[in-house]
């Protein structure tokens, strides 16, 4: 009798003019939340990972544990083009919803916060989000405050719906006949 082996899906890795963006393998994120260290496995810029890094590694987690992971739909590692350091994160909080919505979040250490960097980074996340079927629409938040996040998704076409006072919530639909 031989034992069924489930093969996982091959990670995405998605290229921008000056960064890679690197599905982070389920070994990987369980690391990261156990707080070890990369050296071996990755490299990692000082400043990272930082909190939204472990907050989008639970979320991976979470949703391998209950068989909710959808190939692609996972934390990506932001690595720089220069150095070959991962300076950031990106990633969904789930896999699209029954509706078609998924939501994002953005994230890099200072070091590499203002040159455009998360712009870019968003841009290409969506494009291969939008040729995922099923997708409908990508979500985001950003606090009140955050006006560098704010630019981002406004730079990249997500239209503002409101605001708690505390949070803003963004949408970029898919474009009809797309």
């Amino acid at each position: 009798m031989t034992q069924e082996t489930k093969t996982p899906a091959p990670l995405t890795v998605l290229a921008t003019a000056r960064t890679t963006l690197r599905e982070v393998p389920f070994d990987e994120v369980r690391a990261i939340l156990a707080g070890e260290s990369g050296a071996g496995k990755w490299a990692w810029a000082p400043g990272y990972p930082f909190d939204g890094t472990l907050g989008g590694a639970k979320l991976v987690l979470r949703m391998v544990t209950a068989d909710a992971y959808r190939p692609g739909f996972g934390l990506y590692q932001i690595v720089d083009g220069e150095s070959g350091l991962a300076i950031g994160d990106v990633g969904f909080h789930a896999a699209p919803d029954a509706a078609g919505e998924v939501e994002i979040g953005y994230g890099l250490i200072e070091a590499f916060r203002g040159r455009g960097l998360a712009t870019e980074v968003v841009e290409a996340l969506l494009a291969w989000t939008f040729e995922q079927p099923g997708v409908t629409a990508v979500l985001a938040e950003t606090d009140e405050d955050h006006l560098p996040s704010r630019r981002v998704l406004e730079k990249n076409g997500f239209a503002f719906l409101g605001s708690d006072g505390e949070t803003r919530n963004y949408a970029k639909r898919r474009e009809p006949g797309s």
